[in-house]
């Protein structure tokens, strides 16, 4: 028997949905997995400086933007906002150089996500770099998928790193001014939580990243006529010692905050940084060997920048809205590394 004109469109209609249902479910929930690939270190592995990216800088200041914990998430709105502040910030700042110290993204459809983060920051045409935080692997994407598109961008500096480190991101950049190093920036992935005897806690960096931290002073020192090269660490949890500094020398406000004294840096924190209860030994192993600053996110109500112990901490100023209902910090924005020919270092947040 024929079917009257009214069942056809009603089996149209279904056949329709049925098909837009299985397209849903093919871009929630099928993840994407990425290239595997292998490519161990080890202690005695060869050493080349033409493997690490370098940047040129001249004599003139080096500008690194920070933007810091973007979390692209599944608001449009709030996107939408975080882009035209990056927008703001890349105008304001001219930077030579852009960091995303992780939670880049989060949420569900990290794909479509990434995919729109890589393509508006690579519409600035500016060298940029990235880790992850403990947001990133958390949707349809992994880490391995993110990765491939990340080192696939034309500006992105972004390197996956030896496989047999933890984490994915453990790669480094040189500065270099008339061809001679000025500065290494070390990119460590420290992103996602560990689970502890007493519960999940931020991960520590680990033991092997600190020995490949090591061999690459050590590689970069040699090619540098033995001289160590001063470095900073960007990753997305604090250290240990920045909450022991934190602890130490802030000044607890009327509304509770640590404010940090201006002879110490600048900023506070809403609460203690939150950081491993493992402490790996990396701090005094990167004070041994020439760092001097290391760089975080993952607090967004922190915004403090603190110099302890002859070395600084400072958390990134929290860039956007997202994700809006579980995000109190008080002021959204960026924070401006400045590197001077003459060796200097100067901070400071730029609230749009």
């Amino acid at each position: 028997m024929a079917l009257s004109g009214r069942k056809k469109i009603i089996i149209g209609v279904a056949a329709a949905l049925l098909v837009v249902i299985i397209v849903l479910v093919l871009a929630l929930f099928i993840p994407r997995t990425g290239e595997k690939r292998v490519d161990v270190w080890g202690v005695d592995s060869e050493f080349s400086i033409e493997n690490v990216q370098s940047l040129e800088a001249g004599d003139e200041q080096f500008k690194i933007l920070m933007f810091t914990d973007l979390q692209l998430w599944s608001n449009l709105g709030d996107n939408n906002e975080t882009f035209d502040l990056m927008d703001e910030l890349v105008a304001r700042v001219q930077p030579d150089m852009i960091v995303l110290p992780g939670d880049n993204v989060s949420g569900l459809t990290t794909d479509i996500l990434l995919k729109g983060l890589i393509k508006h920051t690579e519409s600035y045409k500016i060298p940029w770099a990235c880790t992850y935080g403990n947001h990133d692997a958390e949707g349809n994407a992994t880490l391995s998928w993110q990765s491939d598109r990340y080192e696939e961008a034309e500006y992105c500096l972004f390197e996956r790193g030896p496989s047999n480190l933890y984490g994915m991101g453990n790669y480094a950049v040189n500065i270099t001014r008339n061809g001679n190093l000025d500065k290494t920036l070390f990119f460590l992935d420290n992103g996602r939580y560990y689970e502890y005897a007493n519960g999940n806690d931020e991960i520590y960096i680990g033991y092997e990243q600190i020995a490949w931290y090591e061999w690459m002073v050590r590689g970069i020192a040699e090619a540098n006529s033995g001289t160590v090269v001063p470095s900073m660490v960007f990753s997305h949890f604090a250290q240990p010692e920045m909450y022991e500094a934190i602890e130490a020398v802030c000044v607890q406000d009327e509304q509770g905050r640590y404010v940090v004294p201006e002879e110490y840096g600048f900023g506070y924190c809403s609460y203690l940084p939150g950081v491993s209860p493992v402490n790996s030994g990396f701090v005094d192993v990167a004070k041994a060997n020439g760092t001097t600053h290391f760089f975080c996110g993952h607090d967004h109500e922190n915004n403090a920048s603190v110099t302890y112990e002859g070395i600084t901490y400072t958390y990134g100023l929290k860039t956007g809205p997202s994700p809006r209902y579980w995000n109190d910090a008080e002021y959204y924005g960026g924070t401006v590394i400045t590197l001077d020919p003459g060796g200097a270092v100067y901070i400071n947040n730029v609230v749009i």
